[in-house]
C-alpha cells in the first residue's frame, strides 16, 4: 500500500514538472494586467489603461528582447516604465526597442509598462512587430546560451482596443490552450 502511494506521488510530481517546462520557442505579448491574462480593453472614450509587455523565455532562457509596437491612431501614448529587471534599453517602443535584463530569465517577466489613453470608440489594436532596424529585422530574444545567440519568438497576443470580452479576439490566444503540453505539441514533427 505504501509503495502504491509513493508511486502515485512520484507520478504526480513528474507530471507537474513536465507541465512547467518552457516551450521550445519564446513568446512575447501585450496585456492589460500584471497577471498577464487580459489583452482586451473597452470603455467610453476618454479612458486609460496600463499596457504590459510580457516575455516568456524559450527552454534556452532569455537575456534580451528586440521588437517594436505598432500603435493605432485612437491612442494617446504616455509614460513608459521599464521593469526593475531591465539593465539596458535602447530605442523606443514605436521605433524599435532592444532591451536586456539583469539576469537570465526562465519564467514570464514583464519588461515595460506603458500608460495609454483611448480617445475614440474605434475598434483597433496594438501590435508587436519586427524591429525596423535593417540589422535587426525580427521579433527576437537573445537566449542564455554562451554568446547569447538570437532566436525568433512567437507573438502570444496583441492588445485589442474597444473589444468586449465576448469577441473572439478576447478569447484564448492562438495556442487555444493554457497548457505547455499543447503549445509544445504545435512544434513536434
Amino acid at each position: 500500500m505504501k509503495i502504491s502511494i509513493v508511486i502515485v506521488a512520484a507520478i504526480v510530481l513528474i507530471a507537474g514538472a513536465a507541465t512547467a517546462q518552457l516551450p521550445p520557442q519564446g513568446y512575447i505579448g501585450l496585456f492589460t494586467d500584471e497577471a498577464h491574462t487580459t489583452w482586451c480593453v473597452t470603455g467610453t472614450p476618454f479612458y486609460s489603461f496600463d499596457m504590459y509587455i510580457y516575455c516568456l523565455p524559450s527552454d534556452q532562457g532569455m537575456i534580451c528582447a528586440e521588437f517594436a509596437i505598432s500603435y493605432p491612431t485612437n491612442l494617446i501614448q504616455s509614460t513608459v516604465t521599464p521593469s526593475d529587471s531591465i539593465s539596458v534599453a535602447l530605442g523606443s517602443l514605436p521605433d524599435g526597442m532592444s532591451a536586456c535584463v539583469l539576469n537570465c530569465q526562465w519564467d514570464w517577466i514583464w519588461i515595460f509598462k506603458q500608460f495609454l489613453v483611448v480617445n475614440a470608440a474605434d475598434k483597433t489594436h496594438l501590435e508587436i512587430i519586427k524591429h525596423p532596424d535593417p540589422l535587426i529585422p525580427a521579433i527576437q530574444f537573445a537566449n542564455c546560451n554562451p554568446g547569447y545567440p538570437e532566436e525568433p519568438v512567437v507573438v502570444f497576443t496583441n492588445l485589442y482596443i474597444n473589444y468586449n470580452a465576448a469577441e473572439p479576439e478576447c478569447g484564448e490566444p492562438g495556442t487555444k490552450s493554457s497548457t505547455w503540453g499543447a503549445i509544445k505539441s504545435m512544434y513536434r514533427e
